[in-house]
């Protein structure tokens, strides 16, 4: 097979097994990377004859404001009659591809995180940042201050120096005033300068640290922080915000399987679990357009065994709207946000977008609100920032269904008016940013039909992670250093298939993130990385898309050799056990050898014989753990230069 033929060959495979349809934005002002995820172990507590089921979630510890994903869509508000009249200014501007910490303010987040709680120093403690290395002037806040205030909130501030106060000699000199000798508590009670602020000097001059003690402040302590944005708060857009004052988390623990999706025809739908904190989250559809998906609990063995879960309907807020908002902001948007789900808390609210019934795929998206602090908050309108992607079948985090929290007003929906687009073609760019994580299912559906040269390759891919990572960290397993072709190959065994990090098809994905290359470098070396960096440069997405490539190229190729044993073609069980065979030990290995790895567990025979079993265990087990995601145009790009 010639190289351009083996790229096309390759693209063919991976369009063919394509499970989890994501799209990766091709508009370079959006934010096209994936977001670090976890993979959690869904206990079935009764609810599930099934095994226990594995579910990702966003990593909350390493998510921060700034590596969302910037926003789809641009929008206004004129605040001007609130900073009128409150003296909150509420204007604001946003555009395509800003990300939250940009157009959020501290009294937006402020109910949600508590983040005017951190002071300067827990944040740089948090993020690393080194506060002697930033200026004054890049925090504005710090601008508004008076020196009274200053003198009153920062510790033993009063009781300084002036001269060990540098910014304060400069503003004094302003005033033709020299105190080098004095406190600042002598100068405020002999002079008439409390009122004066900080910003009437050049603060690019100074460091954060000029002012002694100021980095133990806590930021509610400063006048009008609530009109501060996030990115105007040095480091504060880098702190995860799972490690806020108010963390991000899991409100509630269940966890749905989407049976179906629903396209724009549908109307009247009353079983709902979709809403706002204004209405209650079961507001009912029951007019027209009526995109939902359709979810019910793990148990997964038919209508023969329902519950109260079954059939639960998720409501499109890109074409259902519903009343949010509180207080003086109510009215922003004409009081309508879109209709959804809040299982992360009060800082952002989850969104079903489009669903297209082709493929049985659905997008999320978070929408944001921003707040006048203690006074009132829009609805949630600001969006859509886009999330996750899922197929049928897939485990979906719907959080707490407590009947006090679901108990909806005797209202309804009202349809947005919005027009369905038509999805991109997922070998083409896409304008649409959306998140690319791996979606997880219980494979007794469709996934158990997708097969290649007569191996399913889902059910290959769990009887080598089986194998290799069961028991020792599944998607997070790190091997043993080791080198192979004669000392030319070194690294480590990386993830769910023990995919060695030499690998073009892994190195080719690792690299591609900023750092990759080092991290590499690092492991050939014989680092262990943690498990932070293995999700960070080698998420489960990517082992998953790695593997299915790397294994499919393994069957094209093995199917067209000769066994030696059975002078034959490899098909059926045979191709299995050579492929397994060739992921072990390599493309040249023998066939059948005994020879084994540096732990000496099992030979390439008995490898390949283990894999055919669990294989088969696997065909009839339909608890099945799959994940395959799509090909975007980046990895066609990829795997053409592989083939080359």
């Amino acid at each position: 097979m010639n190289n351009s033929k083996r790229w096309i060959f390759l693209l063919i495979v991976m369009s063919f097994i394509i499970y989890s349809v994501t799209v990766q934005a091709a508009n370079s002002t959006l934010n096209n990377g994936n977001l670090p995820t976890r993979i959690v172990e869904v206990a079935n507590n009764g609810q599930s004859r099934l095994p226990a089921n594995k579910l990702l979630l966003p990593d909350w510890n390493r998510i921060s404001l700034d590596q969302l994903p910037g926003i789809s869509q641009s929008g206004a508000i004129n605040g001007s009659y609130y900073s009128q009249t409150l003296g909150y200014d509420l204007s604001r501007t946003w555009t395509v591809g800003m990300t939250p910490d940009e157009y959020l303010k501290l009294g937006d987040i402020s109910e949600a995180l508590q983040a005017e709680k951190f002071s300067l120093q827990a944040i740089g403690d948090i993020t690393s940042t080194d506060l002697n290395k930033i200026a004054l002037s890049e925090f504005p806040l710090i601008a508004a201050q008076t020196l009274s205030h200053l003198a009153q909130v920062v510790p033993q501030l009063a009781q300084t120096p002036v001269k060990d106060i540098q910014p304060v000699v400069a503003l004094l000199k302003t005033q033709r005033i020299e105190a080098l000798n004095l406190t600042l508590a002598q100068v405020l009670t002999q002079y008439e300068v409390g009122n004066i602020k900080l910003g009437e000097i050049d603060l690019s001059k100074f460091s954060l640290t000029s002012i002694p003690n100021l980095e133990t402040v806590a930021i509610q302590d400063l006048t009008n922080w609530m009109n501060s944005f996030v990115k105007n708060i040095p480091g504060l857009g880098q702190v995860p915000l799972g490690l806020m004052p108010n963390p991000i988390n899991e409100i509630g623990n269940l966890v749905m399987r989407i049976d179906a999706v629903y396209g724009i025809a549908e109307n009247r739908r009353n079983n709902t679990i979709s809403g706002s904190d204004v209405q209650g989250f079961s507001v009912p559809c029951t007019q027209t357009d009526c995109t939902y998906v359709e979810l019910d609990n793990l148990e997964n063995v038919g209508a023969s065994d329902r519950s109260s879960l079954e059939g639960k309907q998720w409501i499109s807020g890109k074409y259902q709207e519903v009343e949010g908002g509180w207080g003086i902001l109510k009215a922003v948007n004409n009081g309508q946000e879109p209709t959804g789900r809040l299982p992360f808390g009060k800082a952002f609210k989850v969104v079903v977008m489009e669903t297209d019934e082709t493929t049985d795929t659905v997008d999320t998206a978070l929408y944001f609100r921003f707040c006048a602090w203690r006074m009132g908050c829009t609805p949630y309108f600001i969006g859509p920032i886009p999330f996750f992607s899922y197929k049928v079948n897939a485990l979906m985090f719907v959080g707490n269904l407590e009947n006090g929290n679901e108990q909806s007003i005797n209202t309804t929906s009202t349809p947005t008016g919005a027009k369905r687009e038509a999805r991109s073609n997922p070998n083409q760019n896409s304008t649409t940013s959306q998140i690319n994580p791996c979606t997880f299912t219980s494979a007794n559906r469709s996934i158990i039909s997708q097969s290649f040269y007569g191996v399913n390759l889902p059910l290959l891919g769990n009887a080598i992670a089986e194998i290799e990572s069961a028991g020792s960290g599944d998607y997070k397993a790190v091997g043993v250093h080791t080198c192979a072709d004669g000392g030319l190959n070194c690294g480590r065994g990386l993830g769910r298939y023990q995919f060695m990090s030499y690998n073009p098809y892994a190195v080719r994905l690792i690299a591609a993130k900023p750092g990759g290359e080092e991290f590499l470098n690092q492991v050939r070396q014989g680092y262990q990385p943690t498990e932070a960096e293995l999700f960070e440069f080698f998420p489960p997405a990517d082992q998953d898309r790695a593997f299915m490539t790397d294994i499919a190229n393994k069957i094209q190729v093995t199917q067209g050799e000769i066994d030696p044993i059975t002078g034959q073609s490899f098909t059926g069980g045979r191709l299995i056990e050579r492929v397994a065979q060739k992921h072990f030990g390599g493309d040249n290995s023998k066939v059948d050898a005994s020879s084994s790895d540096v732990f000496g567990r099992l030979s390439l025979k008995d490898y390949g014989q283990t894999a055919l079993t669990l294989y088969g265990n696997n065909n009839s087990d339909n608890g099945t753990l799959t994940c395959i995601p799509s090909l975007t145009s980046r990895y066609m790009s990829d795997a053409q230069n592989i083939g080359n």
